[in-house]
C-alpha cells in the first residue's frame, strides 16, 4: 500500500460572492429530519490544472475528467467520482484569466494540491438554511448556480454558505437542480473518501449545525483550523491536507 501526503497552507472558503445579508428565521415546518444531507464534493485547488490532473493520476493511478470553465470566476475544473453520491473537484485559475475573485487568488501559488474548501449536498437549500440557524448559525441567502460542460450539458444548483468566516473548515452548501447529472455519476471512478477530518478552534458550533443536518460520516475535531481528507484508490492510500 502506497501513502502520500500532501499539505498547503490553509485557504478562506471558496464562495466569497456569497456573503450577504442572515436568512430568514427557522421555519418550525422546515426541520432537520426532513433535509437529507451527505458530503457532496472535496475541492482540490492548484495554481494549473494540467498540473492538478497529472498530480493525482501520479498519486491514486486515476485520472481526472475535465470539468468545464466557472463563467466570472476565471477558474475551471477536473472531476474524480468519490461514489455515493461524492465527488472530488480539482480547481484551478484557467491559463488566462487576468484575475480571479480574492479568496480564489492564492491558488495562483499552488504547487501541489490542496484542500481549499468541502461542500455538504442538501435535498432542500432552505430547510438546509433553517436547520443551521436553528442551530445558531447565520447564514447567506441562497444563490443559483450553473456551468456547462464540455460535452455541452447544462449543471445547475443552488448554494449558500455561513456568514461567520471565522470558522475556518466551514464547508458551502449545495443542492443540485432537479435535471442535473450529479457529476458522481459522469465522473471517472476507482477512488473512495475512506475519512474526512475537520478542526477548528470553533469546531463545536460547526459541528452541532452539521449535526443538525443530520450529515454523518465527518470526524470533528477541536485545534487549529485543519481539514484532511484520505482517499481509498484501489492500492493506494492518499491524504490531501488543507495546509
Amino acid at each position: 500500500m502506497t501513502t502520500a501526503t500532501v499539505a498547503a497552507p490553509l485557504t478562506a472558503l471558496a464562495l466569497a460572492t456569497l456573503l450577504a445579508p442572515v436568512l430568514m428565521a427557522p421555519s418550525p415546518l422546515k426541520t432537520a429530519v426532513q433535509t437529507h444531507a451527505q458530503m457532496d464534493h472535496l475541492m482540490v485547488a492548484i495554481r494549473s490544472l494540467p498540473d492538478g490532473i497529472a498530480e493525482f493520476e501520479r498519486l491514486t493511478g486515476i485520472k481526472a475528467v475535465v470539468g468545464g470553465k466557472h463563467p466570472g470566476r476565471g477558474t475551471e475544473n477536473a472531476l474524480v467520482s468519490l461514489g455515493d453520491g461524492s465527488y472530488l473537484e480539482i480547481i484551478a485559475p484557467q491559463a488566462d484569466a487576468p484575475q480571479l475573485f480574492a479568496d480564489y487568488e492564492p491558488m495562483r501559488k499552488l504547487d501541489r494540491l490542496t484542500i481549499f474548501t468541502w461542500a455538504v449536498g442538501v435535498s432542500d437549500a432552505t430547510a438546509a438554511a433553517a436547520a443551521l440557524t436553528s442551530a445558531g448559525l447565520s447564514v447567506t441567502p441562497p444563490q443559483p448556480g450553473a456551468r456547462v460542460t464540455p460535452a455541452g450539458e447544462r449543471l445547475e444548483w443552488t448554494t449558500f454558505a455561513l456568514t461567520d468566516r471565522s470558522i475556518g473548515v466551514a464547508p458551502f452548501f449545495i443542492q443540485w437542480g432537479a435535471g442535473t447529472k450529479h457529476p458522481s455519476t459522469t465522473s471517472p471512478g476507482g477512488c473512495s473518501l475512506s475519512s474526512l477530518k475537520v478542526q477548528d478552534p470553533k469546531i463545536a458550533r460547526l459541528s452541532a449545525g452539521l449535526n443538525n443536518l443530520g450529515l454523518r460520516g465527518v470526524v470533528y475535531e477541536e485545534g487549529r483550523s485543519e481539514i484532511v481528507a484520505t482517499l481509498t484508490c484501489g492500492a493506494k492510500t492518499v491524504t490531501f491536507k488543507s495546509r
